[in-house]
C-alpha cells in the first residue's frame, strides 16, 4: 500500500498540470482569436465598396421589364443558377451560334411590331440549331410541329421542309406570337401556350379560377415541360441582357449574307455550288430547308453567297435541254427495281415468264368421238371454221343412262313392317 500511493499521486498530478495547461491555450487562443474577428469585421458601408460591382450588375436594367415580364420569381433565380452551373456548355455554344441569326430575327419581329426579346425564344427551343428535332417530331429554330407550320404558310413534304428554314420559319414564330398576345394579353401565358398549345391554356383557364400563369404553375395546372419553360426563358434572357456579369462572353454578329436566285429545273445544290465556286457546305447552311440537297420538281429560290448571283444565272442560262435533262437526272435517279426477300436478304427478284397457263381439261365421257378427234387434232380444231368449231367443242350427249336408287323413307318403311305384322 505505502508503495502504490506515491505512484497514484504522480499520475493524478501529472494529468491536472497537463489539463490546466491546455485550458489556459485555449482562453489565450479565443482571446486572440476574438480580437481578430473584432478587428477584421467589416461594416456596412466596406461591404457595400466590396460588392459594389455585383450588386451594379444586379441592378442593372433587363431586357423585357417593359414587357411586364416577371425576373424576380424565384424559379427564375434557380435558372440562372443552372445555365451558369449544370447547363452551362449549353448556354454558352446557344449564346455562340445565336450570333449567326440573331440580327435577321430582331429585324423581323421588330417589322411584325413584336418585342426584340423574343428572339432569344430559340435559345431555350432548338439552342439555335436549325435541324434541331425533338421527340414530338418538332423541328427548326422555332420547333414547328407540321400542322402549325403548315397552318402559318411553311412548306412541308419530302423534298422541302421550310420549318429548317431560320428566316421563313422566323415570320411565321412572328405570325403565331402575335396571335398568341392578342387571344392572352399577357406574355407569360403566351410563352405557356406557345409550348403547349392555345387550345391548353384556354381550358385552364376557363375551368379554374387561376389568372395568370404563375397561378396555373403553382396549382399543378400545366405538365413539368411548360412549368419550367417560362422561367427559363426568363432566365436566358437575363444572362443575354449582360453576358459578361455572369461568367459569358457576348456573341460576335455574323449576319448571313446571301443573294437570291431562281432555279426553274431540278438539279443538285453540288451545280450551283460549282457555279458560285464555293464549297457545297455554305449552299447547304444557306439552304437548310432543302433536306434532299436538291431544287424541288418545279423550282424554287434558291439562296446563293453574297455577290455570286450573276455568276449563277449566266451559268443556268447557259445550260441547253440535253443538259438540263442530265441534272434532273443526278438530282433524282430512277428507282431500283423491286426487291424480293430470300432468308432475310433482298435480292432481285426473278422475271415472271409471260407464258399463259391453260385451264385443265375438263373430263369427258370415252365414246365421245368428237371430242377424242378435237384433242388429237388440236391444229384442225383451230383453222376449223366457226360453225365446224362450235360442233367439235360440243361435247355430244351420252348414251349412258344413269342408275337410279331407290330409296324409301323411314316413315314409310316403319309402316310397312307393321302392316306386315
Amino acid at each position: 500500500m505505502l508503495t502504490r500511493k506515491p505512484a497514484f499521486a504522480v499520475v493524478a498530478l501529472t494529468f491536472l498540470t497537463i489539463t490546466g495547461c491546455s485550458s489556459i491555450k485555449r482562453n489565450e487562443a479565443e482571446k486572440h482569436w476574438w480580437q481578430w474577428h473584432k478587428a477584421e469585421t467589416p461594416g456596412a458601408d466596406d461591404f457595400a465598396k466590396k460588392h459594389a460591382g455585383v450588386a451594379s450588375s444586379q441592378r442593372r436594367p433587363v431586357r423585357g421589364e417593359h414587357l411586364g415580364l416577371n425576373f424576380d420569381h424565384p424559379k427564375v433565380s434557380d435558372f440562372v443558377s443552372k445555365y451558369q452551373t449544370d447547363l452551362r456548355n449549353f448556354y454558352g455554344r446557344a449564346l455562340e451560334r445565336s450570333g449567326r441569326y440573331l440580327p435577321r430575327i430582331e429585324s423581323i419581329l421588330r417589322k411584325e411590331g413584336l418585342p426584340t426579346e423574343l428572339a432569344y425564344l430559340p435559345l431555350i427551343e432548338s439552342g439555335f440549331r436549325p435541324h434541331a428535332v425533338s421527340p414530338a417530331k418538332a423541328v427548326g429554330l422555332w420547333q414547328f410541329i407540321p400542322d402549325t407550320g403548315r397552318r402559318y404558310g411553311l412548306r412541308i413534304d419530302r423534298f422541302v421542309d421550310e420549318r429548317r428554314d431560320p428566316i421563313k420559319s422566323t415570320r411565321a414564330a412572328a405570325r403565331y406570337l402575335k396571335d398568341l398576345y392578342g387571344m392572352f394579353g399577357d406574355w407569360h401565358l403566351s410563352l405557356a401556350a406557345y409550348n403547349t398549345g392555345e387550345g391548353r391554356i384556354s381550358r385552364l383557364l376557363s375551368a379554374s379560377d387561376a389568372n395568370d400563369f404563375w397561378e396555373l404553375s403553382e396549382r399543378g395546372y400545366l405538365f413539368r415541360e411548360t412549368q419550367d419553360y417560362v422561367p427559363g426563358f426568363l432566365a436566358a434572357l437575363q444572362i443575354a441582357s449582360h453576358p459578361e456579369a455572369y461568367g459569358f462572353d457576348r456573341p460576335e454578329a455574323e449576319p448571313l449574307a446571301y443573294d437570291l436566285v431562281h432555279i426553274g429545273h431540278v438539279m443538285p445544290l453540288s451545280t450551283i455550288a460549282g457555279w458560285a465556286k464555293h464549297p457545297l457546305s455554305l449552299l447547304q447552311e444557306l439552304n437548310p430547308a432543302l433536306i434532299r440537297g436538291i431544287v424541288p420538281p418545279g423550282g424554287y429560290t434558291v439562296r446563293v453567297p453574297d455577290g455570286t448571283r450573276t455568276l449563277v444565272q449566266q451559268a443556268y442560262a447557259q445550260l441547253s435541254g440535253a443538259e438540263l435533262l442530265a441534272l434532273q437526272r443526278l438530282a433524282l435517279p430512277p428507282a431500283p427495281p423491286p426487291g424480293c426477300r430470300r432468308k432475310g436478304r433482298r435480292v432481285p427478284c426473278k422475271q415472271r415468264s409471260t407464258t399463259q397457263l391453260t385451264s385443265p381439261p375438263t373430263s369427258q365421257p370415252k365414246n365421245s368421238k368428237s371430242v377424242l378427234a378435237a384433242d388429237s387434232a388440236p391444229t384442225r380444231a383451230v383453222l376449223a371454221p366457226k360453225s365446224r368449231l362450235a360442233k367439235v367443242q360440243q361435247p355430244a350427249p351420252s348414251t349412258v343412262k344413269p342408275k337410279l336408287v331407290k330409296t324409301s323413307s323411314p316413315g314409310k318403311s316403319k309402316r310397312q313392317t307393321r302392316e306386315r305384322r
